[in-house]
Protein backbone atom coordinates (compact mmCIF):
# COMPACT_ATOMS: atom_id res chain seq x y z
CA UNK A 1 0.00 0.00 0.00
CA UNK A 2 1.15 3.33 -1.04
CA UNK A 3 0.35 6.28 0.94
CA UNK A 4 0.33 10.35 0.19
CA UNK A 5 0.92 12.43 2.32
CA UNK A 6 -2.62 13.56 2.84
CA UNK A 7 -2.63 10.09 5.23
CA UNK A 8 -1.75 10.38 8.67
CA UNK A 9 -2.76 7.44 10.38
CA UNK A 10 -2.36 4.39 8.86
CA UNK A 11 -4.32 1.32 10.64
CA UNK A 12 -2.87 -2.08 9.87
CA UNK A 13 -5.47 -4.82 10.40
CA UNK A 14 -4.18 -8.68 11.57
CA UNK A 15 -6.40 -10.34 9.43
CA UNK A 16 -8.35 -13.74 11.29
CA UNK A 17 -6.11 -16.66 11.69
CA UNK A 18 -3.38 -14.11 10.50
CA UNK A 19 -1.09 -16.56 12.83
CA UNK A 20 -1.17 -19.21 10.76
CA UNK A 21 1.83 -19.46 8.39
CA UNK A 22 1.70 -21.65 4.79
CA UNK A 23 3.80 -24.72 6.26
CA UNK A 24 0.86 -26.06 8.24
CA UNK A 25 -0.65 -29.51 7.30
CA UNK A 26 -4.04 -28.02 7.84
CA UNK A 27 -4.66 -24.37 5.80
CA UNK A 28 -5.89 -22.50 8.36
CA UNK A 29 -5.32 -18.67 6.70
CA UNK A 30 -7.74 -16.83 5.03
CA UNK A 31 -5.45 -14.95 3.40
CA UNK A 32 -1.45 -15.57 2.59
CA UNK A 33 -0.29 -12.40 4.63
CA UNK A 34 -0.32 -11.78 8.47
CA UNK A 35 -1.00 -8.01 8.50
CA UNK A 36 -3.08 -5.93 5.73
CA UNK A 37 -1.49 -3.92 4.68
CA UNK A 38 1.73 -6.08 5.37
CA UNK A 39 3.87 -3.29 3.15
CA UNK A 40 3.16 0.27 3.78
CA UNK A 41 5.17 3.10 1.95
CA UNK A 42 4.07 6.57 4.11
CA UNK A 43 5.25 10.03 4.77
CA UNK A 44 7.43 11.20 7.55
CA UNK A 45 5.42 12.13 9.95
CA UNK A 46 2.35 9.26 9.86
CA UNK A 47 1.25 8.03 12.78
CA UNK A 48 0.45 3.56 12.24
CA UNK A 49 -1.86 1.53 14.90
CA UNK A 50 -2.29 -2.28 14.39
CA UNK A 51 -5.40 -3.35 14.98
CA UNK A 52 -6.40 -6.87 15.78
CA UNK A 53 -9.08 -9.06 13.91
CA UNK A 54 -7.22 -12.18 15.00
CA UNK A 55 -10.36 -13.55 17.14
CA UNK A 56 -8.98 -15.44 20.18
CA UNK A 57 -5.30 -14.22 20.03
CA UNK A 58 -3.39 -11.49 21.29
CA UNK A 59 -0.47 -10.07 19.89
CA UNK A 60 2.61 -7.51 20.88
CA UNK A 61 4.18 -5.88 17.67
CA UNK A 62 8.14 -4.93 17.41
CA UNK A 63 9.33 -2.18 15.40
CA UNK A 64 13.16 -2.24 14.53
CA UNK A 65 15.14 -0.16 12.18
CA UNK A 66 17.12 -0.47 9.30
CA UNK A 67 20.05 -1.89 11.81
CA UNK A 68 17.88 -4.36 13.97
CA UNK A 69 17.67 -1.53 16.73
CA UNK A 70 14.34 -2.15 18.54
CA UNK A 71 12.51 1.19 18.06
CA UNK A 72 9.31 0.14 19.73
CA UNK A 73 6.97 -2.23 21.18
CA UNK A 74 2.87 -2.24 21.37
CA UNK A 75 2.67 -4.07 24.46
CA UNK A 76 -0.24 -6.86 24.57
CA UNK A 77 -3.22 -5.75 22.55
CA UNK A 78 -6.36 -8.40 22.36
CA UNK A 79 -8.78 -9.38 19.53
CA UNK A 80 -11.12 -6.04 18.45
CA UNK A 81 -8.45 -3.17 20.40
CA UNK A 82 -5.77 -1.12 18.68
CA UNK A 83 -2.50 -0.92 19.43
CA UNK A 84 -0.57 2.24 20.93
CA UNK A 85 0.63 4.49 18.01
CA UNK A 86 4.30 4.98 16.71
CA UNK A 87 4.79 7.62 14.14
CA UNK A 88 7.60 7.31 11.58
CA UNK A 89 9.17 10.75 11.88
CA UNK A 90 12.33 9.65 10.39
CA UNK A 91 12.51 8.66 6.48
CA UNK A 92 13.73 4.87 5.84
CA UNK A 93 13.14 1.28 6.00
CA UNK A 94 11.55 -0.05 9.39
CA UNK A 95 10.34 -3.48 9.66
CA UNK A 96 8.04 -5.05 12.20
CA UNK A 97 7.18 -8.45 13.72
CA UNK A 98 5.03 -10.27 16.42
CA UNK A 99 7.29 -11.11 19.37
CA UNK A 100 5.70 -14.85 19.20
CA UNK A 101 7.16 -17.80 17.02
CA UNK A 102 4.12 -19.89 15.61
CA UNK A 103 3.75 -23.53 14.61
CA UNK A 104 6.22 -24.68 11.96
CA UNK A 105 8.91 -21.38 13.35
CA UNK A 106 6.66 -18.86 11.61
CA UNK A 107 6.94 -15.43 12.66
CA UNK A 108 4.16 -12.30 11.57
CA UNK A 109 6.33 -9.77 9.67
CA UNK A 110 6.15 -7.02 7.44
CA UNK A 111 7.62 -3.56 6.82
CA UNK A 112 7.19 0.32 6.51
CA UNK A 113 8.83 2.29 4.20
CA UNK A 114 8.94 6.60 5.19
CA UNK A 115 9.79 8.99 2.51
CA UNK A 116 9.58 12.73 2.44
CA UNK A 117 6.97 13.34 -0.33
CA UNK A 118 4.95 10.88 -1.30
CA UNK A 119 2.52 13.37 -3.37
CA UNK A 120 -1.15 13.23 -2.92
CA UNK A 121 -3.59 9.72 -2.68
CA UNK A 122 -6.16 11.17 -3.88
CA UNK A 123 -8.19 14.26 -5.85
CA UNK A 124 -8.43 16.35 -3.38
CA UNK A 125 -5.89 15.62 -1.06
CA UNK A 126 -7.81 16.58 2.07
CA UNK A 127 -10.66 14.18 1.32
CA UNK A 128 -9.28 11.65 4.22
CA UNK A 129 -6.29 11.31 6.77
CA UNK A 130 -6.66 7.77 8.04
CA UNK A 131 -6.52 4.90 5.86
CA UNK A 132 -6.94 1.35 6.38
CA UNK A 133 -8.54 -2.25 6.32
CA UNK A 134 -11.05 -5.02 7.29
CA UNK A 135 -11.41 -8.38 5.67
CA UNK A 136 -15.38 -9.77 5.34
CA UNK A 137 -16.70 -12.14 4.63
CA UNK A 138 -18.21 -11.27 0.56
CA UNK A 139 -21.49 -13.12 0.94
CA UNK A 140 -22.12 -10.13 3.97
CA UNK A 141 -20.10 -7.33 2.42
CA UNK A 142 -22.99 -5.25 1.60
CA UNK A 143 -24.37 -5.27 5.08
CA UNK A 144 -21.25 -4.63 6.41
CA UNK A 145 -20.14 -1.93 3.63
CA UNK A 146 -23.34 -0.01 5.26
CA UNK A 147 -22.72 -0.60 8.53
CA UNK A 148 -19.07 0.70 7.99
CA UNK A 149 -20.30 3.90 6.14
CA UNK A 150 -22.42 4.32 9.17
CA UNK A 151 -19.53 4.54 11.12
CA UNK A 152 -18.42 7.86 9.83
CA UNK A 153 -15.82 6.26 7.07
CA UNK A 154 -15.72 6.36 3.38
CA UNK A 155 -15.07 3.16 1.37
CA UNK A 156 -12.03 3.54 -1.53
CA UNK A 157 -12.18 0.15 -3.01
CA UNK A 158 -13.13 -3.25 -2.48
CA UNK A 159 -11.41 -6.36 -3.63
CA UNK A 160 -12.73 -9.63 -3.69
CA UNK A 161 -10.38 -12.87 -3.20
CA UNK A 162 -10.83 -17.18 -2.96
CA UNK A 163 -9.83 -17.58 1.21
CA UNK A 164 -6.98 -20.03 1.53
CA UNK A 165 -9.32 -22.53 3.78
CA UNK A 166 -11.70 -23.44 0.65
CA UNK A 167 -15.04 -22.38 2.25
CA UNK A 168 -16.69 -22.79 5.52
CA UNK A 169 -21.13 -22.11 5.85
CA UNK A 170 -20.52 -19.09 8.19
CA UNK A 171 -17.89 -17.15 6.15
CA UNK A 172 -18.44 -18.85 2.89
CA UNK A 173 -15.30 -19.35 0.43
CA UNK A 174 -15.11 -15.78 -0.88
CA UNK A 175 -13.27 -12.48 1.45
CA UNK A 176 -13.51 -9.57 0.45
CA UNK A 177 -11.01 -6.70 1.82
CA UNK A 178 -12.71 -3.41 1.96
CA UNK A 179 -10.14 -0.51 2.25
CA UNK A 180 -11.89 2.02 3.83
CA UNK A 181 -11.33 5.60 4.55
CA UNK A 182 -11.64 8.27 7.62
CA UNK A 183 -11.26 12.23 7.92
CA UNK A 184 -11.41 13.88 11.65
CA UNK A 185 -11.32 11.14 13.72
CA UNK A 186 -9.43 10.48 16.32
CA UNK A 187 -7.78 7.21 16.84
CA UNK A 188 -9.66 6.14 20.10
CA UNK A 189 -13.21 6.91 17.85
CA UNK A 190 -12.03 4.85 14.69
CA UNK A 191 -10.98 1.68 17.42
CA UNK A 192 -14.15 1.88 18.81
CA UNK A 193 -16.34 2.31 15.51
CA UNK A 194 -13.94 -1.15 14.04
CA UNK A 195 -14.46 -3.05 17.61
CA UNK A 196 -18.10 -2.48 16.83
CA UNK A 197 -17.85 -3.81 13.31
CA UNK A 198 -15.60 -6.79 13.62
CA UNK A 199 -17.61 -7.85 16.68
CA UNK A 200 -20.70 -9.03 14.22
CA UNK A 201 -18.22 -10.63 12.14
CA UNK A 202 -18.94 -14.33 11.83
CA UNK A 203 -15.27 -15.43 12.06
CA UNK A 204 -13.79 -17.40 15.39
Amino acid sequence: MNLGNNVKHLVIVIPNEGQHGSGEEDEARFIAQPFIPQNATVGSGTQVVWFNGDVGHEHIIVVRDSNGAQLFETGEFTEFQASKPIAFNNTGEFAYADTVEYEGGFVMTGTIRVVDDQGATTTPAAAFDTVGALMVPSMDVQSIATSIKNAGFGIDSMHNFKDLRGGQSDTGDEQTLVIWTANGMDIERVESALKSISEDLPYE
